[in-house]
């Protein structure tokens, strides 16, 4: 596989600027900005040079564990790429980099009723939950 996936910080300017193009809600100075954070995490996935996937994500630290957890907030391949072993394939690579810098564990929620997602959470060696009781609750704020 010739997919190359590059840690994306915020003096890849280059890496900014593409992610940028391919996401038109992301703006160059909201990625920077987020990259300069220690706790936040970006990756972004290559084919010959251009973007097909970014997975982004926080550094969880815990009152319970020493370790941090690494909470995956998006998981992103561009439709020309899906369903070729991609996304599968970087999302092993990101959990391969997360349990090699010391987090406890690494999670990401979707819909059950999105079976992309799921086989290929699975596919990179992940478990889902047993329950189906579990809900994620969100309240949004405006002007944010």
């Amino acid at each position: 596989m010739n997919l190359h996936i590059e840690f994306l910080q915020e003096k890849d300017i280059l890496g900014v600027k593409e992610v940028a193009e391919w996401f038109e809600e992301f703006n160059p100075e909201n990625i920077k900005a987020f990259l300069s954070e220690k706790q936040n995490i970006a990756f972004v996935a290559k084919l010959d040079g251009k973007v097909i996937g970014l997975i982004y994500g926080y550094s969880l630290a815990c009152m319970d564990n020493i370790a941090p957890q690494f909470f995956i907030y998006s998981v992103d391949i561009h439709s020309e790429y899906q369903d070729k072993g991609y996304g599968s394939y970087f999302i092993e690579y990101v959990l391969n980099w997360a349990r090699e810098n010391g987090f406890s564990e690494s999670f990401v929620f979707t819909n059950k009723d999105n079976p992309r997602a799921c086989r290929a959470y699975e596919k990179a060696g992940m478990t889902h939950s047993k329950s189906d009781c579990e809900r994620m609750y969100v309240v949004e704020y405006t002007g944010g």
